[in-house]
């Protein structure tokens, strides 16, 4: 039977303990344990902040100054995400329970240790790890979906006021601009009208890629509603804006041949702005865009 290699961390001042638990874990039907062993303080926190251990063992009372239980916070305070079992002498129970409150996956009584009972606290703290890892994914995922637009991809109205309100608040620190861009597709009822709804879902499809791929990795486009389109840009002024603006005019007008243009109206952060006050003059900059003609950039006096 093939078994599943693991590498396991002991955490034991105890020579003794450490040739006892080696050789519990070398004669495993499931695992093919590496198993390294810190004796010191310094060894212990060299071997976590290196990583790659699928499970590490703390002895509960080490001589070191510091109990299992600190060197199990100070690994969480650090960000290594490595699950504990606690190791504990039969007096120490209430401490391990008390430990695993505190973010232990388990807990073993060296007064009862034997090969079958660390394999199968193995395969718990390996099942709850992925457990945890699949929950971890699909609460992402989760959120990911609630900061998007369905039909697009693209962030949604609710990502976009949070990346509003962040600028905003950067802006007002550090007296730095940026800029918003209001965009709206120009006659978009006519496609709906004269190629049907599921050809204007495509086009609002390729407007969003098309944006996203000409844009900085720190702007953000997001769909606002119907056929309007938002552009936030850090750390841009009005020329810049005006410049970012025409390109995505005419990166709208080489989608296809039967692609409406797009007016697009422009705005920076001024003292003083909040979200509601840049969205106004960005929208006030569109309506003088669209009542020009169309298919043209305008920019919101500050």
């Amino acid at each position: 039977m093939h078994r599943k290699d693991i590498k396991a961390l002991l955490i034991d001042d105890s020579e003794d303990d450490a040739l006892l638990f080696e050789r519990h874990t070398s004669g495993m039907d499931s695992f093919a344990v590496s198993l390294r062993h810190a004796s010191t303080r310094q060894q212990a926190e060299a071997a976590l902040a290196g990583g790659g251990f699928d499970v590490v063992f703390c002895d509960l009372c080490l001589d070191w100054g510091v109990s299992g239980l600190d060197i199990m916070r100070s690994a969480r305070e650090h960000a290594i995400g490595v699950p504990f079992v606690i190791v504990t002498g039969a007096s120490d129970e209430a401490r391990a329970i008390e430990a695993m409150k505190n973010g232990a996956y388990d807990y073993l009584n060296k007064a009862h240790l034997s090969t079958e009972l660390i394999e199968k606290t193995i395969r718990w703290v390996l099942q709850r790890t992925e457990l945890e890892r699949e929950r971890d994914s699909a609460m992402k995922k989760l959120a990911e979906l609630s900061v998007t637009d369905e039909l697009t991809g693209i962030a949604n109205r609710r990502r976009l006021m949070e990346k509003l309100a962040e600028e905003t608040g950067r802006s007002t620190r550090t007296n730095r601009p940026f800029a918003l861009m209001m965009l709206d597709l120009d006659h978009f009822k006519e496609v709906n009208d004269r190629h049907g709804h599921q050809a204007g879902d495509q086009l609002l499809r390729d407007c969003a890629a098309a944006l996203k791929a000409n844009l900085r990795p720190i702007d953000l486009v997001a769909r606002y509603g119907g056929d309007e389109f938002l552009i936030v840009l850090p750390e841009t002024d009005m020329e810049n804006a005006r410049v970012a603006g025409e390109r995505m005019r005419e990166v709208i007008k080489r989608l296809r041949e039967s692609c409406n243009t797009v007016s697009i109206g422009v705005a920076v952060w001024a003292a003083g702005d909040d979200v509601e006050a840049i969205m106004s003059r960005a929208d006030k900059a569109l309506y003088e865009a669209k009542a020009s003609g169309r298919d043209c950039v305008a920019g919101a006096a500050c």
